[in-house]
This record gives C-alpha cells, structure tokens and sequence, in this order.
C-alpha cells in the first residue's frame, strides 16, 4: 500500500516592527541566538538616529515596540516630547540601568561658567540625556533659558561634530576617551556620579497594541529574559565576547568592554530583564528637577503594565 506524504505546513512567524537606537548585547544576543526564534518571532529592525522620529513612528504604528530610555517615553506619554498631545504608552520589559553618559565641552570651556551664553547640543531639549544635563548643571548654578540654550542635532555623533564645528559648546554623550582626546574634548562631569539609578534600553509600546496582541509582547518578552540570562551567565563569556565581535568590527577589546558592561551590577542589565522601578523613580525626579514636571508627579507605576512580564517569567524556569 502507498502513501502519500503531505507537506508540513510551517507556521508563520510573527513579524515585530521594532524600533531603537542601537542593538544592545540583550537584542544581539535574543536575535543571534535563536531565542526570538524560538518564540517564532522574526524582528524587522529599524534604526534610527534621533527619539522624536523614534517615537512618532511608535505612535503611528510604524514601529509596534521600541527600546529606549525610560525619559522619553514618560515625555512623550505627558505630551512633553516634540510634539503635545498625550498618549497611552506602556513600560512592559527592563533593560539597562544606570547613565553611561559624559558632560562633555569643547575645546576654550573650562569650567561650568564657561558656558553661559553658550549652547549645548542635545537630541531633543525635553527628554531622554538633555534632561539629566540640566539636572547637573543646575546644580553647578546654571539655569536652561537663563544661562545658556539648547539646540537638538541629533545622535552622539551630531552632537560631537556640532561642537568641532563650533555650533555647540557642550554635550551629553557616550564618547569613548580617545575620541574625546582627539577631538580636543573636556570631561566636566560623568553623569554616575550625580544619578545613582537609571531606566534605559527598555521596552515599551502602545497600550492599546500591547492588548491586542498580548500574546507576542509575553513571547517577546521570554525572549529577552532568556538572552539576559544567557548573556549573564559566566558560563558564556567567551560565547558572548564572539558574539559582540560582529559589533565591534571584531575589536576584542571593545567587545570585551561592551561585555564587562553589560554585566555591570550598576550600568549593565537588569537582572532577568526585570523592569527597573527605582531607575523609572528617578527619570520622573530629574523631569522635575529641570522643571518639566510639576509636582506633585505621578509615580513609577503609572508607565507600567507587568502583565506581560509576569506571564513571560512565570513561564521559564531557572
């Protein structure tokens, strides 16, 4: 007797329209590795180089989810990005904690007074790094709109060829110190030592999306937990380190950097990708610090749904 053998048909994965940045070491790892895969997830990946295209491509479902810094979506969310009207995002994965930024002047700027008068380049004036500068600076007496302005260029890279130019005297960014040298670039402050915690490299989205389609936010999210976990395991290091080599332009010493990094207990990965509610605290302390959010301000729970998350943990074991 003959068979016939029909063809298995293959589910199709669902495809995330996913916006960032840069792809940190958890979405290198949850996409290289298989784990996206494994949730039958494909990711379609889009970069960019400033947060209001970023978030206006979220609010108009160009983008179903975005990894960034938790200021940014709190602004936006408030109706204090670039544009004003309000709307309903959510916080639903952890990403990174602590600020890994520079106050960074050009060449002439010597002190915090040299810069009044001046203007110092951001990548939108209300949200994400701008904030914590104004949050330094007032402390060194320099008030925004008072003692000096700012203009938004865009990226770190905008910002630091803004100021070579002369078009900017200083800056929030993440050079490395070799640039910074070569570029004839000042340190006035490092932002860890003025901001203990920090929420970045989050996920967030739409409320009203992450409900429609509940099931693909929890699978993502197991997806990232168990990259975290791969990556936070030692047991890996030299799996991890060849990983980050494909992003460094196989630079070991800036892929053993970007390791160290990550497992920072202070700059690196939340543990199990939980969401950092302490960094979320102080994003919303340092929106009122620089005046842009009037007390009494809303708490950390306010941008958080752990629905998503809780059903993706209770779901892995370890």
């Amino acid at each position: 007797m003959a068979f016939l053998l029909l063809p298995v048909k293959l589910m199709a994965e669902d495809v995330i329209k996913l916006g960032m940045f840069n792809q940190d070491a958890a979405f290198i790892a949850a996409n290289k590795k298989g784990f996206l895969k494994q949730e039958n997830i494909g990711v379609e990946i889009n970069t960019v180089t400033d947060s209001p295209t970023l978030l206006r491509n979220l609010i108009s479902g160009k983008y179903d989810l975005i990894l960034n810094n938790a200021d940014n979506v709190i602004a936006w969310a408030e109706g204090q990005g670039e544009d004003p009207q309000k709307n309903d995002f959510i916080i639903f994965l952890g990403g990174s904690q602590g600020v890994d930024q520079k106050l960074i002047v050009a060449p002439g700027i010597n002190d915090y007074q040299d810069l009044k008068g001046k203007i110092f380049a951001v990548d939108a004036p209300t949200t994400g790094y701008a904030v914590v500068g104004v949050a330094i600076m007032k402390k060194y007496g320099l008030e925004w709109n008072r003692d000096y302005t700012m203009k938004s260029f865009g990226n770190t890279t905008a910002r630091a060829n803004a100021m070579s130019r002369g078009e900017a005297a200083g800056a929030m960014m993440s050079l490395a110190d070799e640039e910074i040298q070569k570029r004839g670039f000042k340190i006035l402050a490092e932002a860890k030592d003025h901001v203990k915690n920090y929420a970045r490299g989050l996920g967030a989205t739409r409320r009203q999306w992450a409900n429609a389609n509940e099931d693909l936010v929890v699978r993502f999210s197991r997806a990232m937990i168990r990259a975290t976990d791969w990556l936070q395991d030692g047991k890996n290091k030299d799996d991890v380190i060849q990983l980050l080599l494909g992003q460094t332009k196989n630079n070991l010493a800036r892929a053993t950097a970007m390791y160290n990094a990550t497992l920072s207990p202070t700059m690196g990965l939340t543990p199990r990708s939980r969401i950092d509610l302490e960094g979320i605290r102080t994003v919303i302390e340092l929106r009122e610090i620089a005046g842009l959010m009037k007390p009494p301000v809303p708490k950390p729970e306010k941008y958080i749904d752990e629905r998503f998350y809780k059903k993706a943990l209770a779901t892995l074991s370890r």
